[in-house]
């Protein structure tokens, strides 16, 4: 029984490591692309993984439970993309009613 749970406790350290992994690269996908807008350098859109640190928070917490708590969540909650997906509906809206107003024209 011990080492089933020491499997799921590794499990869960390398989700949460997973987790780490895509908000810092979120971190420092937004930063860099902040950093060409103001410069006015060509670039690409920067591309965020949206779920997937929140997807492996969970997984961390479903595999190693209480032994890590809730601290597994702490990297879903500082990685950018989570905000963007709860901020998503308001840009969507704001973006829909500008098209309608200039719909409209003067």
């Amino acid at each position: 029984m011990e080492g089933s749970a020491t499997i799921l406790l590794v499990a869960g350290i390398v989700f949460c490591a997973l987790s780490c992994l895509i908000a810092i690269a979120n971190i420092i996908v937004g930063v860099a692309g902040m950093v060409r807008k103001r410069k006015n350098l060509p670039g690409r859109r920067p591309s965020m993984i949206h779920i997937l640190s929140i997807a492996f928070s969970i997984i961390a917490y479903i595999c190693a439970g209480n032994t890590l708590g809730l601290w597994v969540f702490i990297p879903a909650i500082v990685d950018p993309a989570t905000f963007f997906i709860l901020f998503a509906p308001i840009l969507l809206l704001r973006a829909r009613k500008q098209e309608q107003s200039e719909r409209k024209g003067p």
